[in-house]
């Protein structure tokens, strides 16, 4: 690969994550980690998630011993 063809590859691949970067914007998709905290705190589709990985982890245990 010559380094033209190379830059032009970095060119096409930084222009393709702008574009990915702005249509997440567009999606409510929270940008940094920090931004989801306390996101599910009153979702009782969550507590239900948590109770049944809980459940499932307990029986995997007990299967073990």
């Amino acid at each position: 690969m010559t380094l033209e063809q190379l830059e032009q590859r970095v060119i096409d691949l930084e222009r393709q994550v702008a574009e990915l970067r702005s249509e997440r914007r567009g999606t409510g998709v929270p940008q940094s980690p920090e931004a989801t905290f306390g996101m599910v705190g009153d979702d009782s589709d969550f507590d239900e998630i948590i109770r049944l990985g809980r459940e499932y982890r307990q029986q995997v245990n007990n299967e073990d011993r």
